[in-house]
């Protein structure tokens, strides 16, 4: 246990930070003396003034004082002046350091043996209270250094941070090395490393294989710039923490080393947890691709089966017993091959519009776009595709140009309307409605269908979700509705389902902002009619 400090200056780790200066060094045995003299003087105004003739405690407390401030050495040394001052200004004869008196050689003797326990005590005291001190600075660094690193998400920056650490707290130069299958590379470094001597580095992986450190990696002593220990976690060394001081391997201190072990101990903790939370985003992206996967082998395998064996039944027919058919049946044959062809076609064209969706390829080619031209286009692609169902058509004669790409914005109404007609019975009418209402273009599809329950409008944009409503005419692969929202927001649009209100049925609504020079009013919030 460490009884003094020796008038030198310490880190919070209780380390000296530099050689103080001569004049430093001696300024405590200064400060003693002056301690002493004024001890004196009040020891004599006591004896002359007061008639007190046991003036010794006087000299104590200025010893106590002494330990204190400065430590021990300075107060052994106001312990000697004390006792001169007594027996040269104190004890009989006056101005003679020599004693006459037995009972003041014994006074005398009792003062030293107490001023020197007293002194001692005052100065272990004072070096506990500053070791206190130093380590709940410690502590409260570590604290602070420990949330940071529950901050960090970035595995890099969280190296960096542990090395500037590391390296301003105990002064020394950092560098952390992490091991991927067993290879050492440098992650960061203070003040910055490009790469370690081969020395260093055979140390290095000595350490990271042995799960030792500040060791030699066999043989004789070779020239070391740094020592090393291990980042464990978990019973496993995910890589090492060298240091070195002035080119050299430092000899810490016990507080230093506790203090950079406690370090490594959080960095390789933080390490650990960052590469679990790789480990568990890895394995969700994995479970989300087979999960995807395995919706695509399944729209493809079920979906596209139906109309691929209507195409081979209806070919084959022709092929084989042409002459068996009418003419009206072999031209009913042939449009079920274009039908059942087209709806191949359209999966398959979602298949990847969906791919250029996710992937963030999408490419939205704006231009001046005329919305009436649009639907209208829209109007006769559907027109096969709606069957019997009624159309109507309601557009605004004063609609603004919008700066859209007019490809996908017919191909999100296409889908809207093919949507309606596999809910929506026979003869029943679908509705396309754009207007203006206030500054937003609001585009409205609208079915006589069994409508959307309050379970499906939270999931009815998602990838290959299929509703459970009954009265389904025919199959889709569960993309259509998933393509239109990535689509209208790609275009800077909004697009939600709901419920008509005059009627039963679903409705579809797409908002697009008007031109600034259009805008007259601020925009509400898109609702269901």
């Amino acid at each position: 246990m460490r009884s003094e400090n020796r008038g030198l200056t310490t880190s919070p780790l209780n380390r000296p930070t530099a050689a103080p200066a001569l004049s430093r060094r001696l300024w405590p045995f200064f400060g003693a003396s002056a301690v002493t003299a004024i001890a004196l003087l009040l020891a004599l105004f006591v004896k002359t003034y007061l008639f007190v003739g046991n003036v010794a405690l006087v000299f104590v407390a200025g010893i106590v004082l002494c330990a204190t401030r400065w430590g021990l050495l300075p107060a052994l040394f106001a312990c000697a002046l004390s006792t001169l001052a007594l027996s040269f200004f104190v004890f009989p004869p006056i101005h003679d350091l020599a004693v006459e008196d037995p009972e003041n050689v014994v006074a005398g003797m009792i003062f030293v043996g107490v001023a020197i326990f007293v002194g001692r005590l005052t100065a272990q005291a004072r070096v506990d209270a500053m070791l206190a001190d130093s380590r709940a600075k410690v502590t409260e660094e570590l604290y602070a250094f420990a949330r940071k690193l529950t901050s960090v998400d970035d595995r890099d920056e969280l190296l960096r941070t542990a090395a500037r650490q590391i390296a301003s707290s105990v002064d020394v130069s950092t560098v952390l090395l992490l091991a991927d299958q067993q290879v050492l590379a440098i992650r960061a470094a203070v003040p910055p490393l490009d790469d370690l001597e081969p020395n260093d580095f055979a140390l290095a992986d000595w350490t990271l294989k042995n799960d030792q450190g500040n060791a030699s990696a066999g043989g004789g002593e070779p020239e070391l710039k740094f020592s090393f220990l291990p980042l464990r976690s978990a019973g496993e060394t995910v890589g090492v923490v060298g240091i070195s001081r002035r080119g050299h391997p430092p000899q810490l201190s016990d507080d230093e080393r506790r203090f950079v072990e406690a370090i490594t101990d959080q960095v390789a903790v933080a390490v650990k947890r960052l590469k679990l939370a790789d480990e568990v985003e890895r394995a969700r992206v994995t479970a989300e691709t087979e999960s995807l996967r395995s919706a695509m082998l399944s729209a493809i395998s079920h979906d596209l089966k139906t109309p691929l064996a209507s195409i081979l039944g209806a070919a084959t027919s022709l092929s084989s017993y042409n002459s068996y058919f009418e003419q009206q049946e072999r031209d009913e044959l042939v449009a079920t091959i274009r039908e059942e062809a087209e709806r191949m076609s359209r999966f398959i064209a979602n298949l990847l519009d969906i791919t250029r969706v996710e992937s963030g390829t999408l490419e939205v080619q704006s231009e001046a776009t005329d919305i009436e031209e649009v639907v209208g286009a829209v109007v006769r692609r559907a027109r096969r595709v709606l069957g019997s169902r009624r159309l109507q058509i309601r557009v605004a004669p004063d609609l603004p140009m919008l700066d859209l790409d007019g490809v996908l914005l017919e191909q999100t109404l296409f889908n809207l309307l093919d949507n309606a007609a596999k809910y929506a019975p026979q003869q029943s009418t679908i509705v396309v409605d754009a207007r203006r209402v206030n500054d937003r273009i609001i585009i409205k599809v609208m079915d006589e269908g069994p409508g959307i329950s309050p379970q499906e409008r939270t999931r009815i944009f998602e990838k290959f979700y299929r509703s459970g409503q009954s009265g389904r005419q025919r199959a889709g692969t569960g993309l259509g509705l998933a393509i239109c929202r990535g689509f209208v927001e790609a275009m800077g649009g909004r697009i939600i389902a709901g419920n008509r209100t005059d009627r039963r049925g679903a409705v579809f609504l797409i908002g697009f902002p008007l031109p600034k020079l259009a805008t007259v009013r601020h925009p509400p919030d898109l609702e269901d009619d």
